[in-house]
């Protein structure tokens, strides 16, 4: 008899506060994590090169384990071990980052094990989607794992972030305290054995590096002229906003006067305008057109970073705001219309270029906008990320000339 295809929305929720909690322990680590480090490493580049390295073990280690929880199957399912084992060590080393900042290779070794613990159960996690959902409804289930995995930024930013004024430790320990909290929640939510399980989920998300270098290849070739440059386009608008979450917080404290708290607070404007805008993007890209959308929000955000280089406090918050709007328009279009250049049989192939070029400007970007920051001081971090996404938009209106989206003709649709 076939699974039920009614979508688990109770289900996906209670597993979406996995992502919740995941979501909240990196808005709270880019934020602070530079901070700690600058006890001990006076150069912002130094800095950005350790805070991308998150990304360098995600790309290498997460499809390793997704293919290994594909091979585990016990009491407890193929997932579910992996979450029992990694939360419970991320959120220890997690919360004691504060207390490893006495010397910086306590500080790094904490932060060794925390990325590698981190990296055990976000691939399992991820897979608990299409375990769970059948595949032409997981468009739906992944926009519910999807907004509370921003609230979790939200979280992080507005709710957790300003007690570091009054004790450093304290975000660290109650983003560590909603991880296990999540662990509990997904453990009841998620079913051991579900319908839907299948070898490979994972590499559908993150393929192994070397699949994705021969699959860059491809990418040379005439054929795939205008889906390269939406890529490209895409890397540059991703540099651009993973360089503002790195370096912010260290810009908004040794040059703009403001405590690390308010730091987390002015970007936490940034991730509920976010959450407030993601459904209406959605409506732009499908009203105007993705690539237009995207071209729109990424110059909305260039300029809310350009006036935020200029602008008296008071008004940063509302400068964060628009950034977080801008940003919804180009990440909400963004994964979809590149899922859709290779058509429905070649979804997997275009999900792990994306995740390619957006996880190589997640690993590039805060060393890169830290070294700028070294040699033309700390306002130059937003001069640099604004750049970075009016060349992006640029790169994507090359994409449009060769029909991406339907070029020039994807201005409306009926």
């Amino acid at each position: 008899m076939a699974p039920p295809r009614t979508l688990p929305v109770a289900r996906l929720i209670g597993i979406g506060t996995g992502g919740l909690a995941l979501a909240a322990i990196w808005g709270t680590y880019n934020v602070f994590m530079p901070l700690l480090l600058g006890d001990f490493v006076a150069s912002r580049g130094l800095r950005g090169a350790i805070m991308g390295l998150d990304n360098v073990v995600a790309i290498l280690l997460i499809p390793v384990v997704g293919a290994w929880s594909d091979r585990v199957d016990g009491r407890w399912g193929r997932r579910l071990p992996f979450l029992l084992a990694g939360v419970p060590l991320a959120a220890l080393t997690f919360a004691g980052l504060p207390w490893a900042a006495t010397a910086l290779w306590t500080l790094l070794a904490v932060d060794v094990v925390f990325l590698l613990a981190i990296t055990l159960y976000r691939a399992p996690l991820v897979a608990l989607l299409p375990d769970h959902v059948a595949p032409d409804d997981r468009a739906a289930g992944n926009g519910i794992i999807t907004l509370m995995g921003a609230l979790g930024g939200v979280v992080a930013l507005v709710l957790i972030a300003p007690s570091f004024d009054a004790a450093r430790w304290w975000p660290f320990v109650a983003a560590a305290l909603l991880a296990l909290a999540s662990l509990a929640v997904v453990a009841l939510s998620a079913r051991r054995h579900p319908p839907f399980v299948r070898h490979g989920a994972v590499q559908d998300d993150a393929p192994v590096l070397r699949g994705l270098l021969r699959d860059l290849r491809e990418l040379t070739g005439p054929a795939h002229r205008g889906p390269a440059w939406l890529l490209l386009g895409l890397f540059f608008c991703f540099f651009g906003f993973a360089a503002v979450e790195a370096q912010f917080s260290v810009l908004a404290t040794e040059s703009l006067g403001f405590t690390g708290g308010e730091a987390g607070r002015l970007l936490g404007a940034a991730s509920a305008a976010f959450v407030l805008l993601a459904l209406p993007a959605g409506f732009v890209g499908r009203r105007f057109g993705e690539l237009q959308a995207m071209r729109g929000g990424a110059l909305l955000l260039a300029a809310a970073l350009v006036v935020a280089a200029v602008a008296p406090a008071p008004l940063l918050v509302a400068c964060m705001a628009l950034a977080g709007a801008g940003w919804a328009l180009v990440l909400v279009p963004g994964y979809p219309l590149v899922a859709n250049q290779g058509g429905r049989d070649r979804v997997g192939f275009f999900t792990g270029l994306y995740y390619l070029f957006g996880s190589g400007a997640a690993i590039v970007a805060p060393g890169t906008a830290g070294v700028l920051m070294d040699l033309l001081g700390n306002r130059a971090l937003f001069g640099a990320a604004a750049a970075a996404l009016v060349v992006g938009a640029v790169v994507l209106t090359l994409a449009a000339r060769q029909g991406v989206g339907g070029g020039r003709g994807a201005v409306a649709r009926p």
